[in-house]
């Protein structure tokens, strides 16, 4: 089913008076976790020609991949380490990344991380690759291997590469593909409610 703006105009026109009094920050948090309501409820997000509209839905998307993403027990220290998201290259996303900085998925915090460097993908739990060589790619993936890494990223064919999750447009709606097989040999299991709006990748 297509994205309904309407899903989350309810919840607007609700607050809208409560929305006024809040400084812009505290404004792009409640849009992001509209968002994140809308998307997992009524399918892809329609965007507008704003690459900020585009950022925030990326970053729902990405809060939401972490709630919909089972991991190894072992590729955590503890019951409580958070849920780190590394971020490599630069991206449009990282304006809206401070909007999901801390928020709470499967009883852990979401971290993210900013790396410059192969030394540093131990840390992560996922990772989000922005603009990068083919080349650089190439070598994050080798390093990366069989760890159970999710790696996303906005650049074409990144799945087909190896990675296993691309963010797409089509028709004007940010959707996403997936490489199930890449993600199952890294020992990652991804709930059939995301699968459902995902295509895949052969």
């Amino acid at each position: 089913m297509p994205f309904n703006p309407n899903a989350a105009g309810h919840v607007s026109r609700y607050s809208a008076r409560f929305l006024k009094v809040m400084n812009s920050k505290q404004r792009l948090t409640i849009t992001v976790l509209v968002f994140c309501i809308a998307l997992f409820s009524v399918g892809p997000a329609r965007v507008s020609a704003e690459p900020a509209t585009e950022s925030r839905i990326k970053a729902a998307y990405l809060l939401n991949f972490a709630r919909f993403v089972t991991w190894p027990e072992e590729a955590f220290d503890n019951s409580v380490a958070p849920i780190v998201l590394c971020v490599l290259g630069d991206d449009p996303i990282d304006s809206a990344l401070p909007t999901i900085q801390y928020k709470r998925v499967q009883n852990r915090p979401l971290e993210i991380r900013h790396i410059t460097s192969l030394g540093e993908l131990p840390r992560c739990h996922m990772l989000f690759v922005g603009e990068t060589p083919p080349k650089t790619i190439q070598q994050v993936l080798t390093a990366i291997g069989t760890r159970p890494i999710l790696t996303v990223s906005s650049l074409p064919g990144f799945s087909s590469r190896g990675g296993m999750l691309t963010f797409i447009k089509t028709e004007n709606k940010i959707r996403f593909e997936v490489n199930l097989s890449t993600t199952r040999t890294a020992g990652l299991s991804i709930s059939s409610r995301l699968l459902k709006l995902a295509r895949l990748v052969p």
